[in-house]
């Protein structure tokens, strides 16, 4: 049986530009006729990077944990967060399959 651990996340693209900012990253995203901006924090932005349909969730907070030197608890926590909180605005998918052909 697969856990969120076990899953691939990937970033939506569609309608969607992204650009880096030093330590941080801006989305926008254009879908149903509105503009939305949603502004990342240098971790976020790290997360974001990360999501790229070819890596499980488990590998994104081992990255975490090695790029920020913090417990996996706690980058487990902040990890599934920013996935919930970023699949609310449409902007990742979540699969227990690879998501690259997903562009």
């Amino acid at each position: 049986m697969n856990t969120i651990k076990d899953c691939y996340v990937k970033r939506i693209e569609d309608d969607v530009v992204w650009a880096p900012l030093d330590d941080a990253a801006l989305i926008i995203s254009t879908r149903e006729t509105k503009e939305t901006v949603t502004r990342l924090n240098k971790t976020a932005a790290y997360l974001w990077q990360q999501c790229d349909g070819t890596k499980k969730v488990e590998e994104i907070v081992a990255a975490l944990c090695g790029k920020y030197a913090i417990d996996e608890n706690t980058a487990l926590q902040d990890t599934l967060a920013f996935i919930e909180h970023m699949q609310k605005k449409q902007l990742l998918t979540v699969s227990p399959q690879t998501l690259t052909h997903l562009s």
